[in-house]
């Protein structure tokens, strides 16, 4: 890993951009979060847990953990002094804290962030980075691997990073595909240095989240580094989702806890029963569903259960989407149906 001071700060994850909660994608990856850790409270309570986050001008998470869980502890890390101030303007919860700490100060200086916010410096937390604001994969993994360091027992750790393409090499007129995804293996090569897959090859880049399952590797080797495999306490992987709302992202969100009880928990929390739920760094779940009208919606709603996902295709009769089977987004309706948001338009 690189030095700390070394790792470029994040702290503005959409601060200018579209509210999260209005993103079908995210809000179903958010969803699988909150599932999960309803999981994991089985074997942990998690109330007076700390939760650390990047809550941009809404802060909807920090909404949803208290919400979720009655959780009160809630610390915001934020470093563009606009957002910051429209943050304090906004607050909507007097339990949360907001702070003008960057993602860097929180690894490099947890205690004194903790202490800002009244939280013990050994206060067991759970960290949401969603690194939207475009820093590298070589970054986020370090700051990954960083987190992992300064955690303790029982926390839980959660990043969401750009994966797409588009990051490492864009399409250019003048370049062939070839020379394109050679361009972007090699960037990626750089980025990931010994923390590349062994034998990966420019070709992987063609399988479907080639980019993705890569990363997903280096984030297990990170895992690995900062927790010896002879030690007393793994980083066990709880879920791995991607998805799609323009750019590819994938979420990795895991907990820190006694290799000993690792099985024990995990028969607790029946993860398997858990869309985007995982068993292992290898699964990744990718949320990919359709955008349906309200219709579209209730007359799935009626019949998922008791149709075919190819019953249902000939029953709407036209293609949900360009280029992706109807057929195949059903299926993947009908795997995250619970958690699938219908948008209102409300007057306050």
């Amino acid at each position: 890993m690189t030095e700390m001071e070394a790792i470029p700060v994040a702290g503005v994850a959409g601060a200018f951009g579209v509210n999260y909660a209005l993103r079908p994608h995210k809000f179903v990856d958010r969803r699988i979060f909150i599932e999960v850790l309803s999981r994991y409270a089985i074997c942990t309570p998690i109330r007076e847990f700390a939760y650390v986050g990047l809550g941009s001008f809404a802060m909807e998470d920090h909404k949803l953990m208290n919400a979720s869980f009655d959780m009160m502890k809630l610390i915001s890390l934020e470093i563009d002094s606009d957002v910051w101030a429209r943050q304090k303007f906004n607050l909507p919860l007097s339990c949360i804290t907001a702070t003008s700490y960057s993602t860097q100060d929180f690894v490099s200086k947890k205690g004194v962030v903790f202490k800002k916010a009244g939280v013990p410096a050994d206060a067991n937390a759970i960290v949401w980075f969603d690194m939207t604001d475009a820093l590298t994969l070589r970054a986020s993994i370090d700051t990954f691997e960083g987190l992992l360091r300064v955690s303790e027992p029982g926390d839980v750790i959660r990043l969401t990073i750009d994966v797409d393409e588009k990051t490492l090499a864009r399409s250019s007129a003048e370049a062939s595909l070839d020379d394109i995804r050679e361009r972007r293996f090699n960037k990626l090569r750089e980025m990931l240095g010994d923390q590349l897959r062994p034998g990966a090859k420019s070709s992987d880049l063609l399988q479907k989240l080639g980019i993705t399952k890569l990363a997903v590797h280096a984030f297990n080797v990170a895992a690995e580094a900062a927790f010896s495999n002879a030690g007393k306490y793994t980083f066990e992987p709880l879920s791995i989702t991607t998805y799609a709302d323009g750019h590819r992202m994938l979420s990795v969100t895991g907990a820190v806890v006694k290799r000993s009880e690792v099985d024990l928990y995990r028969k607790k929390m029946d993860l398997k029963t858990v869309p985007g739920g995982v068993g292992d760094w290898q699964t990744i779940v990718d949320v990919e569903i359709p955008q349906l009208t309200v219709w579209e919606k209730l007359t799935l709603d009626r019949d998922i259960h008791s149709k075919s996902a190819a019953e249902l295709a000939a029953q709407l009769n036209f293609k949900l989407h360009e280029s992706i089977p109807t057929e195949n987004l059903i299926e993947r309706f009908k795997l995250f149906q619970r958690f699938y948001p219908t948008f209102r338009h409300v007057l306050l």
